[in-house]
C-alpha cells in the first residue's frame, strides 16, 4: 500500500509482500516527489527480499536523481568491540545519475564481507581475510566455515564501519518505523521462510538544487579519478558486461545442485 504522507514522504507498507514489488510501486512515487519538491524518501515496512540494493539506486539516477538506500536484517555483524552479532549485514547504496551516461552505482555491506561470499568461500574451500569474522568463542578466524557456522562477521573498518552499521539500524528500522535487526530475529518464527523489515530511499534532484553545471562539473571528477591509474568507477564493470552478448560460464556444480532441487 502506496501512500504520500507529505509532498516529500512516500510510504510502502509491504504487506509481507516481497520488495520487488514493493519497490515497482514506490519507485514511481519518490521519483516524482523528488523532482517535484527537489528531495523525497520512500520508507518501506513489512517486506522481505530486499536483496541487492543497486537495482532501486541505478533505477532512480536512471530518472536524473541522486539515491542513497539501505536496509537491515537479522543479526549477523558484531558491533566493534563486540563478540556477539546485533548488526545485519547492512548494505547501503549510492548512484549519481550522469547524461547520456550510465549511472556512477555503488553497493556494499557494512560487513567486512557479505555473509554470502563467506558461505561461496566455505563451499569452495577459500580462507578468507582475518578481521572478516570471529569464531563461536569469539577468536578471529580465516575459516569462513568458523564464521558461517554460529560464528560472527565483523563491520569493515573497526569503528568507522561499525558506525555505519549503527546509521543504517536507525534509518532502516526507527526511522522508517520499522524493525531493528535484533527485533527481526525475536519475531522471526526461524520456519526457514524470510524476516520482514524495512527500507530506507532517500532521492535528490541536482537539478532543483544545483545549477546547470553540475553534471559536466561531476564528469570532471570522474575523468580526474579514472586519470589515476587502474581506477574503475563504481557500476562500470557491470554496465560494460551488459553490453557482451556472448555466452556465458556458469558453476556446473550450482546448476547440478538447483536441478536436484527441482
Amino acid at each position: 500500500m502506496i501512500s504520500k504522507l507529505t509532498a516529500s514522504v512516500v510510504k510502502a507498507d509491504g504487506k509481507n509482500s516481497l520488495a520487488p514489488m514493493v519497490l515497482k510501486y514506490g519507485i514511481p512515487e519518490l521519483v516524482k516527489a523528488a523532482k517535484e519538491n527537489g528531495v523525497a524518501v520512500l520508507a518501506i515496512t513489512n517486506s522481505h527480499h530486499m536483496a541487492a540494493m543497486w537495482p532501486e539506486t541505478e533505477a532512480i539516477a536512471d530518472q536524473g536523481l541522486v539515491a542513497f538506500a539501505c536496509t537491515s536484517y537479522k543479526p549477523a555483524v558484531a558491533p566493534a568491540g563486540a563478540i556477539k552479532p546485533l548488526f545485519g549485514t547492512n548494505p547501503i547504496s549510492f548512484a549519481w545519475p550522469r547524461k547520456n551516461k550510465p549511472p556512477v552505482v555503488y553497493d556494499m555491506a557494512t560487513a567486512s564481507m557479505a555473509m554470502g561470499e563467506v558461505q561461496v568461500a566455505k563451499r569452495e574451500g577459500h580462507k578468507v581475510p582475518i578481521g572478516t569474522g570471529l569464531t563461536k568463542d569469539g577468536k578471529e578466524t580465516t575459516d569462513p566455515g568458523e564464521i558461517a557456522d554460529g560464528g560472527v562477521l565483523l563491520p569493515f573498518g573497526g569503528y568507522k564501519g561499525s558506525g555505519i552499521a549503527m546509521m543504517v539500524e536507525l534509518l532502516a528500522g526507527a526511522l522508517v518505523g520499522d524493525n531493528f535487526s535484533y527485533e527481526t530475529a525475536e519475531k522471526d518464527t526461524d520456519d526457514g521462510g524470510p524476516p520482514s523489515g524495512g527500507e530506507f530511499i532517500l532521492a535528490i534532484s541536482p537539478d532543483k538544487l544545483t545549477n546547470s553545471d553540475w553534471d559536466s562539473h561531476s564528469n570532471k571528477f570522474f575523468e580526474k579519478m579514472k586519470s589515476m591509474g587502474e581506477v574503475r568507477l563504481p557500476g562500470e564493470r557491470r554496465h560494460k558486461n551488459r553490453l557482451d552478448t556472448g555466452p556465458r560460464n556458469i558453476n556446473e556444480e550450482l546448476v547440478n545442485k538447483i536441478k536436484s532441487l527441482s
